[in-house]
């Protein structure tokens, strides 16, 4: 009985917390959105992995900055691990992501780097043949020179790229078909074909099919259809309606919830975000992300902190980025 109710006063230890980091968000709320260098509803998602859209970026300010690369170099510390955090850019990273931009601060080039037991294991390089059209997608190749990701059994290597190609354009809806797979990516434009029926008739999609309401650089809701109307792995995406930046993501995919606080300075700049996953209504873990930024308020330091009931760092994940 004492564990029981000792486990209700974490819970509710947690849920207090959270509601104070909502605040935070509610009180700024009212605030003009400040130009950010990352679409936060866009970075650190899976959404990385669509390089034919290549939306993580504000182009306005990567142009204003004058960027010419940015390299985000990924590390991960056990907890028991003494390596000094200060002293990360002489070790070899876990992940390396290089980033080429245009003048007008669009992507040309892009390259993956893997790397384990000091070891480079794989290497994805692509080019973008192309501008973005007004939806965000842009046409890339990949060097075939690119070497393939060796097998591992490390789990924090993840394939870390789909491309897409352009299959129908229309007033209602966008589909891409990705290279690899077959499988499609639908994105509903129009408000009034969000009904399940509609996008049943409309698009016929799979269950192996994504559907997003609302276009590329905004999504509003995500997920796959089972049964024609039932929907599976859904992601909902709310936005401030004054400064239109994001606030909450929330994942479903049974039997656990993920949802992430987006969180902001006095500024206006993003700080960092919350995950925290459930099941039903029981607090499981939690993914503390902190973003450090530079006088110019570009991210340069991003830290990715698990935690579990008792706030406990299991797990450190850091990310150095440096530009050019």
């Amino acid at each position: 009985m004492i564990r029981f109710v000792y486990l209700l006063a974490l819970v509710a230890l947690f849920f207090s917390a959270c509601s104070r980091a909502d605040k935070r968000i509610q009180k700024n709320s009212s605030e003009k959105g400040t130009p950010f260098l990352f679409n936060m509803n866009i970075m650190f998602t899976d959404e990385e992995k669509f390089v034919s859209f290549p939306l993580w970026f504000n182009d306005s300010l990567v142009s204003k900055y004058r960027i010419k690369k940015m390299t985000r170099s990924l590390y991960f510390i056990e907890l028991e691990d003494s390596l000094d955090i200060n002293n990360l850019k002489s070790d070899i990273p876990r992940e390396k992501r290089e980033y080429w931009f245009y003048d007008n601060g669009q992507l040309k080039e892009l390259n993956f780097s893997f790397f384990y037991d000091d070891e480079q294991i794989g290497n994805f390089s692509f080019i973008y043949k192309s501008l973005k059209d007004k939806y965000g997608f842009a046409d890339i190749i990949e060097l075939k020179d690119s070497m393939q990701l060796e097998s591992t059994e490390d789990e924090n290597v993840d394939f870390p790229y789909i491309i897409h190609q352009r299959v129908k354009q229309t007033e209602k809806f966008l589909a891409y078909q990705e290279v690899e797979s077959g499988n499609y990516l639908y994105y509903m434009l129009n408000k009034k074909y969000w009904g399940p029926l509609s996008v049943d008739t409309i698009l016929k999609p799979t269950r192996n099919d994504i559907i997003v309401l609302g276009k590329p650089m905004a999504p509003v809701k995500q997920y796959n259809v089972i049964n024609k109307v039932n929907e599976k792995n859904v992601q909902e995406f709310n936005y401030n309606l004054i400064s239109k930046r994001i606030e909450t993501i929330i994942k479903r995919e049974s039997p656990f919830e993920n949802k992430r606080t987006v969180m902001y300075d006095q500024k206006g700049f993003c700080n960092g975000y919350i995950d925290s996953t459930f099941s039903g209504k029981l607090f499981l873990t939690r993914i503390v992300t902190e973003i450090k930024l530079d006088k110019l308020n570009r991210p340069i330091k991003v830290l990715h902190r698990k935690e579990n009931q008792q706030d406990k760092t299991a797990r450190l994940a850091i990310e150095l980025i440096t530009y050019e």
